[in-house]
């Protein structure tokens, strides 16, 4: 667990996910499918200059456009709500969308990152908390396939879509992801409190007791 911020935020990306993935902006809206020279604008306009971000935005987002346009994907917004861990934490594993996938309703919950991204069993944590939170709370939803899409690592180039699906996981039930939730939250303690002991040993002033 390292202290700091990541180098840059892949907020522009998500920011534009509904025109790249073609879902529709409303109930009213019938809109041609947007060019990718117009997201490109609209989030090179949102990194403020950082040419590390424009970068790394644009090659996640390139990536996910040519995914939806090979797959002539379309969808609809639908906002799933956040799911509280904890007494003040929530957390959200999902898009707030619905796309057809080969003729088949899924929700997709978007991984961007380069390193550190999620491995096998990170995916069936986040299946099933999905699962737990969309599929068995809506009945609406009982039947849609869970998605969860990463993306290939390319040395500055576009980075493709890798698409893992909840097909043939064993999902994990709530008990067990509350089990999971609070050992981890009592390591997150613990390292919280080495880091304060720490701080307290740099600046000198020992034990509190």
């Amino acid at each position: 667990m390292k202290l700091g911020w990541p180098p840059y935020s892949y907020d522009p990306v998500r920011a534009n996910h509904l025109d790249i993935l073609n879902v529709d902006a409303g109930p009213l809206a019938a809109l041609p499918r947007t060019p990718w020279a117009t997201i490109a604008a609209e989030i090179t306009r949102r990194c403020f200059g950082d040419s590390a971000a424009i970068d790394a935005n644009l090659n996640v987002a390139e990536g996910l456009y040519q995914f939806a346009s090979e797959r002539n994907l379309i969808g609809r917004r639908h906002e799933f709500y956040s799911f509280a861990i904890g007494i003040a934490t929530k957390v959200k594993y999902w898009s707030p969308l619905v796309v057809a996938i080969d003729d088949q309703p899924v929700v997709p919950f978007m991984d961007f990152r380069r390193t550190k991204k999620l491995t096998a069993e990170g995916r069936r944590f986040v299946f099933s908390m999905m699962n737990e939170h969309i599929r068995l709370a809506d009945p609406d939803f009982a039947g849609v396939r869970l998605a969860i899409l990463q993306f290939a690592n390319s040395k500055g180039g576009i980075r493709p879509v890798i698409s893992h699906f909840d097909d043939e996981v064993h999902l994990w039930g709530m008990a067990d992801l509350q089990e999971m939730i609070r050992e981890t939250y009592e390591l997150w303690y613990e390292i919280l409190d080495d880091r304060a002991a720490e701080a307290r040993r740099s600046a000198g002033k020992g034990p509190l007791i």
